[in-house]
């Protein structure tokens, strides 16, 4: 709510206002892992978190055409009601967020008594102090596989979130109303492919007939021979609209094959430490929020050219293979045995 105030006293300002931003926002991805570890069942861990996480794609799908509408219609000075309402909005949540959440159904004083013996069911909770195996951590070959994947992932998905509205209105020509509405659409197709998806990996792997391994594995081949080959498709499509906004879609469309799939296997390998894994890798998943902006600012200054973005879109389709690739020989999903070295112990 401070940025527009930041950004007219000055720039350095808004600079050090968003790394503030960023380390605030940091343990939110971790932290929600870490309950999930607690409150999730294991046949419902390729359902509920990529649901939970779908909420990015929702913020995406209604600000954009929010903050075009508000930009343009003057409210509470035009630009600056885009932070003043979301930091409003925020406010809200947190106010909600104290009211519902808590750290495991022991805690909670208000679901009911079956909910929470069916959870003790399905979920051992820990009688223990955990002291972090960290020298295990760093032997975990899974864990460097599901690294590998989460950092070429958000290339893409950085790359495409920050370049795509200029893609639109400099190659295809968009004014600000189109430009905030298309910008949405490959974020609600994400969301709808990671809830059908996941929906039916959980299903199943209820039915035992696949290990999580292998389940795991296909998402992740079949996301990324959909994304990569749509990033691709992209650049060969010229400035035919339909066209390219279909294959835009798309690609970030199969990108929830991996939000319920490899973004969310620390909770195979070891759920006790979801929080802590998850962590690790989305500490290194967000170096390509500025690697990949700078890339595009690097290609297409001064060079807004069908060719420069072609390299782009050439470039994050590459990445998200290596990560495929990657992950599809590292990973293995079987629960790892310090997971539950404390519970054997007590």
């Amino acid at each position: 709510m401070l940025t527009p105030v930041a950004a007219r006293v000055d720039f350095k300002l808004l600079v050090a206002l968003r790394v503030l931003i960023g380390m605030a926002s940091g343990p939110a991805f971790p932290s929600a892992a870490a309950l999930w570890g607690k409150w999730i069942p294991m046949l419902e861990r390729s359902t509920i978190p990529p649901a939970s996480q779908t909420g990015t794609n929702l913020g995406i799908i209604f600000t954009t055409p929010m903050v075009s509408l508000m930009s343009d219609s003057g409210f509470l000075g035009g630009w600056p009601s885009a932070f003043y309402v979301f930091g409003t909005l925020s406010c809200i949540w947190f106010v909600f967020w104290c009211f519902f959440g808590f750290n495991s159904p022991d805690e909670h004083p208000r679901i009911s008594t079956d909910e929470r013996l069916f959870l003790h069911r399905q979920i051992v909770p820990s009688k223990v102090k955990r002291v972090t195996p960290w020298k295990k951590i760093a032997k975990c070959t899974p864990l460097y596989g599901i690294a590998i994947m989460h950092i070429c992932n958000n290339y893409i998905y950085y790359t495409l979130l920050t370049s795509l509205p200029t893609y639109f209105s400099t190659i295809l020509k968009f004014d600000l109303h189109q430009n905030g509405l298309i910008s949405a659409l490959p974020y609600f197709a994400q969301l709808i492919f990671t809830l059908i998806v996941g929906r039916i990996v959980d299903k199943i792997r209820e039915s035992k007939r696949f290990s999580i391994t292998a389940l795991r594995k296909v998402q992740t081949i079949i996301g990324t021979i959909g994304t990569t080959a749509c990033l691709i498709a992209i650049g060969y499509t010229g400035c035919n609209h339909f066209a390219a906004v279909t294959f835009c879609i798309l690609a970030v469309g199969f990108l929830g094959f991996h939000t319920c799939g490899a973004i969310i296997s620390h909770l195979d390998v070891a759920p006790n430490y979801a929080g802590t894994l998850v962590g690790i890798t989305n500490s290194l998943a967000a170096i390509p929020g500025f690697v990949g902006p700078y890339v595009v600012g690097a290609l297409t200054n001064n060079n807004q050219t069908v060719e420069a973005w072609r390299l782009i879109f050439n470039i994050s389709a590459g990445i998200g293979a290596f990560g495929c690739v990657a992950y599809c020989i590292l990973f293995h999903g079987e629960e790892q045995s310090w997971n539950r070295i404390e519970e054997e112990k007590s």
